[in-house]
């Protein structure tokens, strides 16, 4: 049938002569002029149209702009001969032969290449690829390339990745030794090799714990103490296999986990060796320092069941007898050890007595504004008033009463203590004072518990909004994140503020940040303890002040004691502290008395600092 017979021939192909392919397309389409060509010239993407060889035939204005190559400067010349970087260009027989496979997944995806302009900088380009088939002729195959450029896209995507990665290591490390942290721990001491070793009585753990490292700190500065941690960790890495783990757990301890330990005394072998490397002279200025440490060695019985929880457990307490019995020891746990757990079940009776009398009350601890120069709260802090041995910080009791199943008991007794102080204040004349409440995960798992606050803030006339319940990070791990979630949900209905305790002690804080919905973070005294003395320590702090301040998150620096930790936090902007500094824990009547100094006093004495200069960022902090 001759086309003149074919009813689906459109005139344009009738009309067109035949010959080479034409160059110039545009013309050819004759669409100049008309609102699809000013579409294409107007388009803030680039469209380039090739041959079925990759020659250019046309590019619109977009893609002029982009490469820095003018229309006719490229019509005719394959985009691999000048577009690619010359690291990254193929050789001229390779970009000769080059021809489009209509069957690649190149046409079916978006790829994005790093090209060069003219003038020699390099762009991202992300180009989708189509073909139009205008006849039955292979030169009536055309490929059309939509082009933009993406260079900020990819450096953004880049520089995420690169704190992903960042973040990612510094969730399972510690920041300062490079050591695994609890978490790594954690998911170590689960795996099914551990368990393994368990069983057969082969899993060696040595608690490491530097002797007299606060003295270190005191006479030779933190400096020296970080050098000594990092001494202590580069002596645990020089003696371990792949298959161990080195971690730092704290401070100035340190554990080792030992798999296919086959004996007490390769365990004991092992501890001597590593003391000995840590013996190694370590020499800061010009002043050497003799570090030793303690270790506590444990080991399960195969006979026995031992988790892992208890195993640590174990070596923790052979670490305290090693200290008690003159430092630089190696101390095996034994029978002996384990009659200290007699001592935990008198505490786990004392404390079913203290639940039941009402021995525990509450210590506030002000925090302080730094935005407005005034006391916005109250952190609401645990007491026990033990009978014998006095007023107990919850360090001593709280892991007991956990293991007791007492500690929601003890948490709704913090609570209604919490909330008859605040109401105390108030009558007080304090109506703008917020209080701060710590929270189990024991009381978080309570359904009732939001119903239960809601009725105690009702009934003394409290607004949710004076109240912000603060959950550990370890809260968060150690409980299904739904039903976390869950939990803080349940409270923010309320309108109470949750904030995220302990903020940077070594879990993926930032993580929970973006998981759960938080109106503030407390960062860790740890933190703040080495603000002056580590620059890299300031950045984190900095960074997190500042995103926090982004994602409309309340900040609050746990730990403040110097002049020189609120000066940098109050240069960083940080708008809420707390610490020895400020005031210690105080009694509610000492805290109300306290209140009506700093209000009758036109000077307050936060932390006896002289007024700063006007070239401080944040406000002045008066004398």
């Amino acid at each position: 049938m001759d086309n003149k017979d074919r009813p689906d021939v459109t005139r344009a192909e009738k009309r067109q002569p035949p010959g080479p392919p034409v160059h110039n397309c545009w013309d050819a389409c004759q669409v100049r002029g008309t609102a699809f060509g000013l579409m294409l010239e107007r388009m803030r993407d680039g469209i380039v149209l090739q041959d079925m060889s990759a020659r250019i035939e046309w590019a619109n204005p977009a893609c002029e702009a982009m490469f820095g190559w003018t229309l006719r400067e490229m019509q005719g010349r394959k985009p691999q001969d000048f577009l690619l970087p010359p690291d990254k260009r193929p050789g001229p027989e390779a970009i000769a032969a080059f021809r489009f496979d209509p069957e690649r997944s190149l046409f079916s995806q978006l790829t994005v290449t790093e090209h060069i302009r003219r003038d020699g900088t390099r762009f991202w380009n992300q180009q989708s690829f189509s073909i139009i088939d205008m006849g039955p002729k292979d030169t009536d195959k055309k490929v059309v390339i939509t082009c933009r450029d993406v260079t900020e896209q990819v450096r953004n995507e880049q520089r995420l990745g690169t704190a992903r990665a960042e973040l990612e290591h510094a969730a399972y490390h510690d920041a300062l030794t490079g050591l695994a942290n609890r978490k790594r721990l954690g998911d170590f001491m689960q795996s099914a090799r551990v368990r393994a070793e368990i069983a057969r009585g082969r899993l060696g753990v040595l608690q490491v714990d530097i002797d007299k490292f606060k003295d270190i700190n005191d006479t030779f500065g933190h400096a020296a103490g970080d050098r000594t941690l990092r001494h202590v960790a580069a002596a645990l890495c020089a003696t371990i296999s792949e298959a161990e783990l080195a971690c730092r757990t704290g401070g100035d301890e340190f554990l080792l986990i030992l798999p296919e330990t086959p004996s007490k005394a390769a365990l004991l072998e092992r501890a001597e060796a590593l003391q000995k490397a840590i013996r190694a002279p370590l020499t800061i200025g010009a002043r050497g320092i003799h570090v030793s440490v303690s270790v506590g060695a444990s080991l399960p019985d195969p006979c026995e069941v031992t988790d892992t929880e208890a195993l640590l457990h174990m070596a923790d307490q052979a670490l305290y007898a090693a200290k008690d019995q003159g430092r630089d020891r190696i101390v095996f746990y034994d029978a002996h050890l384990g009659r200290r757990l007699q001592a935990e079940q008198l505490l786990a009776r004392d404390l079913a007595k203290a639940v039941t009398d009402c021995e525990f009350g509450i210590f506030l601890q002000p925090q302080l504004d730094l935005t407005r120069t005034c006391i916005s709260g109250f952190e609401a802090l645990l007491r026990w008033h033990h009978p014998i041995r006095g007023i107990l910080p919850p360090a001593e009791f709280l892991m007991a009463a956990e293991k007791n199943g007492c500690l929601a008991d003890i948490d709704y007794m913090s609570m209604n203590l919490a909330l008859d102080a605040l109401a105390t204040l108030r009558r007080e004349g304090f109506s703008d004072l917020s209080m701060s409440i710590n929270v189990s995960s024991s009381i978080l798992a309570d359904v009732n518990y939001p119903g239960l606050l809601d009725w105690a803030m009702q009934s003394r006339g409290i607004p949710p909004d004076r109240i912000c319940i603060e959950i550990l990070e370890t809260t968060i791990l150690d409980q299904d994140g739904l039903d976390v979630m869950t939990a803080v949900d349940r409270l923010k209905r309320l309108g109470v503020r949750v904030a995220l305790d302990d903020f940077g002690t070594g879990y993926a804080g930032l993580a929970h940040m973006s998981a759960f919905d938080i109106d503030a973070i407390k960062l860790d005294r740890s933190m703040i303890a080495r603000l002056e003395e580590d620059p890299r320590n300031r950045m984190i702090v900095r960074s997190i002040i500042r995103l926090c301040r982004l994602l409309d998150v309340a900040v609050v620096a746990e730990g403040v004691e110097t002049g020189g930790q609120l000066d940098i936090l109050r240069r960083s902007q940080c708008p809420m502290i707390q610490g020895y500094g400020l005031a210690r824990p105080m009694p509610v009547s000492e805290a109300i008395a306290w209140m009506h100094e700093m209000r009758a006093s036109p000077h307050p004495p936060f932390l006896g600092l002289p007024e700063s200069s006007a070239s401080d960022e944040g406000p002045n902090l008066r004398a």
